[in-house]
């Protein structure tokens, strides 16, 4: 069971895990852009289910590679649905702008 808060982006690796904004629960910073690559065992697909979602709409986003569509947009203060990857990876990139820090995101991942 890993956990990604600390650090700003990075390789997941394992079944299962949760990949948070920096700073979650509190704040996230500004300029941000982390990107975590999530990798299952070959064959496999991974799920991503958000268990919390706030940002400020259109300027900081989390931007998901990796399924059908081939890139997911989200921002905004709805919980986005859960993401199924076609492959063994799932690619996250998440970039604030310079105003307006809000909660971020948390997710919960399962190979």
């Amino acid at each position: 069971f890993l956990t990604a808060e600390d650090a700003c982006g990075g390789t997941m690796r394992g079944s299962s895990g949760i990949i948070s904004s920096p700073n979650f629960p509190n704040e996230y910073h500004n300029n941000a852009d982390c990107t975590w690559t999530i990798v299952a065992e070959p064959g496999d697909t991974i799920s991503l289910i958000f268990t919390d979602f706030q940002m400020e709409e259109k300027y900081d986003y989390l931007e998901v590679e990796g399924s059908e569509p081939p890139t997911i947009w989200v921002s905004g203060m709805n919980i986005p649905p859960p993401v199924i990857s076609n492959k063994n990876w799932l690619r996250l990139h998440f970039v604030t702008d310079s105003n307006h820090r809000y909660r971020g995101f948390s997710a919960h991942y399962q190979g």
